[in-house]
């Protein structure tokens, strides 16, 4: 979300997207050549339920996300998404890079009188994003 380039979106009100505004996000990411076929969104539980229960017109009886997706793109719900916030991305323009070895450190001394060995495993890793214009952060506004 710090990236600087992504494309952003804020939605017209009431916490929730529109079909409109869905499409309006994808069409950021065709607009600067990024193929929005692979895309995901990723979004908080809370938001789902909202989104999930807005439907895409009157009379239809279709709504915004059907089959865990919205317009044939996987929606990933998470508690570590912000709430009040949408991520929608390729994600394969993320990239971790993990660097060093795995450390592993076996203390058996601090819970001795317990006889428990504590165990920790410590690896540095970093993620960047390779093409900021492959993701659309989209701000839900109340």
């Amino acid at each position: 979300m710090n990236t600087s380039g992504i494309n952003t979106l804020t939605t017209a009100g009431s916490s929730t997207m529109t079909h409109a505004e869905a499409l309006q996000a994808l069409s950021q990411l065709e607009e600067d050549n990024v193929t929005s076929a692979n895309s995901v969104f990723i979004m908080h539980p809370t938001n789902y339920s909202t989104i999930a229960a807005t439907a895409v017109d009157s009379g239809s009886g279709r709504f915004v996300i059907e089959n865990g997706q919205i317009l044939g793109r996987r929606v990933i719900q998470s508690t570590l998404a912000k709430a009040g916030r949408v991520v929608l991305g390729d994600y394969s323009h993320c990239v971790i890079g993990m660097f060093g070895g795995t450390d592993i450190v076996v203390d058996n001394m601090t819970e001795a009188r317990s006889a428990k060995v504590l165990i920790t495993q410590h690896q540095m890793a970093d993620v960047a994003i390779r093409h900021a214009v492959a993701f659309c952060a989209i701000t839900l506004t109340a």
